[in-house]
């Protein structure tokens, strides 16, 4: 057994005083809650943005009174929003002792205003208020990563640009209606859907803390057409086109071709791609290999055989695999996407894949390239062509981890064998063959 001595820098406390108080009150009868900050035989006030009556005041604990509510925030989430403030003094000068650096009242009050003048001139305005404190909250509660809280944030700000002065009350129909048409400046409708189903959530939750909201936002539920999409998949000649394209081996072009075939030989996402490893490939007594991963997505098990392909693409890679023992080096998900599409340009893929969107009730052709793939591009291929090839949805669904029959309808439909046998029985039966 080991042990590590530390020597920890002595740090001297800087002493200092932190009063809470009401200021006079001004001629509406309100009084700001002020922080009195001494230091040095100096002092300071920071105002705290924070508004009430000296009769929702307890001067005692220098907090709001338990059961006030102002402007339709509550004495809990006041008093929380003073109490964030207040260590936010203690932090500053415990970090100034432990970076020896010496402790300014000018430069305290420059750097609280910074942090606190904007969220508390709205600390009086429950709805953004609270929407930091959801985002806060519920982000390391549920554990989001990144683009989710980004995606709350931004609605957020939609908001506020939209009405800085929101209110759970305003949240009437008519109110949803005109945001609804903010949004589809921008936005087609299954983004829109998405952004009202974040609101529901921060509705929800405030709702579940006693707040009042208009009761017409719950019984909002616009009719929002959803976009028709083409299932953008590679034939077989198409992906054939893709593997004998002339790209010289060992660049980085064909190392993403190499992870696409791989992708479209296994049905893996690009999250699984990505955390494969040399342990997730398991050698058969046949002389095959078997691949068996936990998805990141779905947290489910799968295990299948590697097809040739696949197979021979796990052995170039197999010896070379990086140190962090990840099977492939695989680049990030933008980049790697943006690579592909120079792929699919290199492999002179031709036609348009043809959407359909809705802003509203207004539809939208929308065209692009077929060389426009992606990752997901790959795992389509590997589904429509399985079942162009007569394999059961149950047995594709084990091996691309879709939860249920829903998550393949949309395969179906590009299901063109199939569909074509349809009408060759029908011909068939009509005697027209």
């Amino acid at each position: 057994m080991y042990f590590c001595a530390f020597k920890i820098k002595s740090m001297k406390f800087i002493k200092h005083g932190v009063a809470v108080s009401l200021s006079r009150p001004r001629k509406n009868g309100d009084s700001s809650v002020v922080l009195r900050v001494t230091c040095g035989g100096k002092r300071d006030d920071l105002h705290s943005g924070i508004c009430l009556s000296p009769k929702q005041w307890n001067e005692k604990k220098g907090r709001a009174r338990h059961g006030v509510n102002v402007n339709g925030v509550p004495y809990n989430v006041l008093n929380d929003a003073i109490d964030e403030q207040v260590s936010f003094i203690h932090d500053y000068f415990n970090g100034c002792a432990m970076r020896d650096e010496e402790a300014s009242l000018s430069d305290l009050k420059a750097r609280f205003n910074m942090k606190f003048k904007m969220s508390a001139s709205r600390s009086s305005d429950e709805f953004f208020y609270l929407f930091d404190k959801f985002i806060s909250v519920t982000s390391e509660t549920k554990r989001w990563g990144e683009p989710m809280i980004e995606a709350f944030t931004r609605l957020r700000e939609r908001l506020y640009r939209f009405k800085p002065d929101l209110k759970f009350s305003d949240l009437s129909e008519e109110f949803m209606n005109k945001f609804l048409r903010e949004l589809s400046i921008t936005m087609y409708n299954d983004a829109i859907e998405k952004r009202l189903s974040y609101l529901r959530q921060f509705v929800k939750w405030a709702e579940s803390r006693n707040y009042g909201i208009n009761k017409e936002f719950f019984s909002f539920s616009p009719k929002l057409p959803k976009a028709k999409k083409d299932v953008r998949y590679l034939t077989l000649e198409e992906l054939e086109r893709i593997k004998n394209c002339d790209i010289k081996d060992g660049t980085a072009l064909s190392r993403v071709r190499d992870f696409f075939l791989f992708q479209c030989h296994t049905a893996l996402r690009y999250s699984d791609l990505k955390q494969l490893k040399k342990s997730n490939i398991i050698a058969r007594q046949d002389g095959g290999y078997n691949i068996r991963v936990l998805t990141e997505k779905d947290d489910d098990y799968i295990t299948f055989k590697l097809s040739k392909l696949a197979t021979a693409i796990y052995l170039k890679y197999r010896d070379n695999a990086p140190d962090d023992g990840a099977l492939f080096p695989v680049i990030s998900n933008q980049k790697y996407n943006e690579a592909l599409k120079e792929l699919g340009k290199k492999a002179k893929l031709q036609g348009e894949w043809v959407d359909y969107e809705y802003k509203l009730s207004t539809k939208i052709e929308v065209k692009s390239p077929k060389s426009d793939i992606a990752s997901h591009t790959a795992r389509r291929t590997f589904i429509v062509t399985a079942m162009n090839e007569g394999v059961s949805l149950e047995l594709i669904a084990a091996i691309s981890s879709h939860s249920d029959y829903n998550a393949m309808k949309p395969y179906i439909k590009a299901n063109t064998r199939g569909t074509d046998q349809v009408i060759d029985v029908l011909d068939k039966a009509t005697g027209k063959v």
